[in-house]
């Protein structure tokens, strides 16, 4: 008796509720896609990307330290930032082929999706996009390129920015605009 309840306990962990991955591999075939294709593809890439959550993280702990008008101030900021490295590499991007290859969830509203983007000279490289599903909306919060975590080496900067004796997230603004 012990011995099938085991094996029912082991069956069980088998049938683990599904979780992100189809549709947030979904998400990011069709965003990619209109990245890449689209004339509009700032309006893609702001609509995709959860620039308010991405900004508040890259603050870190002086998230809680800046007025709301100075986070509001500095989403704007970030928010350029972002378009202005769009717009700088965007030459990777247009012709390319981005195909999905498989996702790992974090949990049912977190997953991070694994693609492989075939530039039009033909070089391959694996992205990694975290996305996040909020209220039926999913949206791009990272995104994993040459090994790095954007939004977490962007945090990184930030820190190193406003740690210094006197920083203000003037400072960090201007680090975004320059």
């Amino acid at each position: 008796m012990f011995k099938y309840a085991i094996a029912a306990i082991g069956l069980s962990a088998l049938t683990l509720p599904a979780f992100a991955g189809p549709e947030a591999e979904t998400f990011i075939q069709k965003t990619s896609h209109e990245m890449i294709q689209s004339s509009a593809d700032q309006i893609a890439l702001t609509t995709s990307i959860d620039i308010q959550r991405v900004a508040h993280f890259t603050l870190g702990k002086y998230a809680r330290r800046i007025s709301d008008a100075e986070r509001e101030k500095y989403a704007a900021a970030f928010e350029n930032f972002l378009l202005s490295r769009f717009d700088e590499n965007r030459k990777f991007i247009v012709g390319a082929n981005v195909e999905v290859i498989g996702s790992t969830d974090r949990n049912e509203n977190d997953s991070i999706v694994e693609t492989r983007v075939k530039e039009a000279s033909g070089e391959t490289t694996i992205v990694r996009w975290r996305v996040i599903n909020t209220d039926g909306d999913w949206r791009i919060v990272d995104v994993q390129w040459s090994g790095l975590w954007l939004a977490i080496e962007q945090r990184a900067q930030i820190a190193a920015i406003l740690g210094k004796p006197r920083a203000s997230i003037d400072d960090a603004i201007e680090a975004l605009n320059s």
